[in-house]
């Protein structure tokens, strides 16, 4: 009993609970700590809230984006970031799930991710997934790999194409099917023209300033001869955004060209020719590898050519002669100088087989090209008449004459004087009428001289 009551005892006593207290303390401290440890919760650098844990915020953000992702059938991501702080908080100072959601939705807008086709560096557009940014590219290939000519050896594109993921406004997506189109015809529109009565392709293109081949060019699917009303045509031609590049080993036979040969011969006229040996075409057989951008050739690289058959030379006499000025030129002047007053057809009930030109009773009348004269002198109603023989088919006649200058037999050169103007025959007044008559037949008189 003396030794617990002893001073020693006392002191060591005291040094113990001393301790025991400390132990509890620290524990507490510890404990109380532990309890209230929290996080403010910054979206970018706004605070907008604490939480007991980071996964709190974490797990709405997550929830928020798959609701989004639903919604839209898209992967979508939140615009802004969230960051975190460590703090101590009491449980009444932390705010709710539902309060973080709600501020968290009202603060947020949202990004798709989406896949962009990249043309030598230019986005051509988005699409929603790779799949199809993928079956874009396969289905531009396609457009020319279906129908080669021969093995196909390789196929590729002019431009870099690439597809790059990026995150993305909503809005900015587009559907595989317009993409397709816009890279496909190089514009969101093709403009077209509704064909109407007398119209033809040469009169569209007078309309929109274009050319008769690139109106050609732009609808391969019409034939320019057979038009029809109600059709559509386009008025521009498609220029893909890519260049399908393909190569393809073909064998074919080709015709070749023969070479023709000019020999010289003084006992014609310089405007006469005639073949002494027909030309004809040799064959080769082609091994070659054809390189098409887009279906068209581009370039041709001859592997092998097997002569099948040689080409064998044309032979052509031309002649030297020097033409006489009485040979015709087979083009017709104007005969004389006056007013048109009737054409060729029908004309009170009967047939009018030329035209008629007013002048001055002994005006000159010319020949309208080089012959011999066949007739001169009163034909009937005519009256007076001078009809040339041109020796190539033609014959051009001269009515109602005043005054005949030339005789039967005589040789004459284009625009020389035959006759003067005058209101012999059945004429109503003084005129030149005109007629052109091809190997027998009567023809329009206009179509060779204006």
């Amino acid at each position: 009993m003396s030794e617990i009551n002893s001073p020693y005892t006392k002191r060591l006593l005291a040094v113990f609970m001393i301790a025991v207290m400390i132990v509890l303390g620290y524990t507490a401290y510890k404990t109380n700590e532990i309890n209230t440890r929290a996080f403010e919760v910054y979206l970018e650098e706004e605070l907008i809230g604490v939480v007991r844990t980071q996964e709190e915020a974490l797990n709405i953000i997550d929830e928020i984006e798959n609701k989004l992702s639903n919604t839209y059938s898209a992967e979508c991501v939140l615009d802004k970031d969230l960051n975190f702080v460590d703090t101590h908080a009491k449980d009444d100072e932390l705010v709710s799930n539902k309060e973080l959601k709600d501020f968290i939705s009202s603060k947020l807008d949202f990004l798709v991710a989406g896949y962009a086709i990249s043309i030598d560096g230019q986005d051509a557009g988005i699409l929603k997934t790779k799949e199809e940014a993928e079956e874009i590219v396969d289905l531009m290939k396609s457009q020319y790999i279906n129908d080669t000519e021969g093995e196909l050896l390789e196929v590729g594109f002019l431009e870099e194409i690439e597809i790059n993921k990026d995150e993305v406004p909503l809005n900015s997506l587009t559907s595989k099917e317009d993409l397709f189109q816009y890279i496909n015809l190089g514009a969101d529109e093709i403009k077209t023209h509704v064909v109407e009565v007398g119209e033809s392709f040469w009169t569209i293109a007078m309309m929109y300033d274009m050319s008769l081949d690139d109106l050609i060019e732009a609808n391969p699917d019409k034939n320019p001869e057979k038009l029809q009303i109600a059709d559509e045509v386009k008025l521009v031609i498609p220029t893909s955004m890519m260049t399908v590049v393909t190569v393809e080993k073909v064998e074919y036979d080709k015709d070749t060209d023969y070479e023709t040969i000019v020999e010289d011969n003084d006992s014609m006229y310089k405007n006469q020719q005639k073949i002494k040996v027909e030309g004809q075409k040799g064959q080769s057989h082609i091994v070659s590898n054809k390189v098409k951008h887009n279906g068209k050739l581009v370039e041709e690289d001859i592997l092998n050519e097997q002569v099948l058959k040689k080409p064998v030379d044309e032979l052509v006499v031309k002649g030297t002669k020097e033409i006489p000025k009485t040979m015709a030129t087979g083009i017709f002047a104007m005969p004389t100088r006056g007013r048109f007053t009737s054409g060729y057809g029908s004309r009170w009930g009967r047939m009018h087989r030329g035209i008629d030109i007013a002048a001055s009773s002994g005006t000159h009348i010319k020949a309208a090209d080089g012959g011999i004269v066949s007739f001169s002198g009163w034909q009937g109603t005519y009256g007076y008449m001078v009809e040339i023989d041109h020796e190539n088919g033609y014959k051009t006649r001269y009515a109602h004459c005043s005054k005949l200058i030339v005789s039967k037999g005589t040789r004459v050169y284009k625009g020389e004087h035959i006759a003067n103007i005058g209101s012999t025959g059945r004429s109503t007044g003084s005129h030149l009428h005109f007629e052109v008559i091809k190997n027998g037949v009567h023809v329009n008189p206009s179509k060779f001289v204006k």
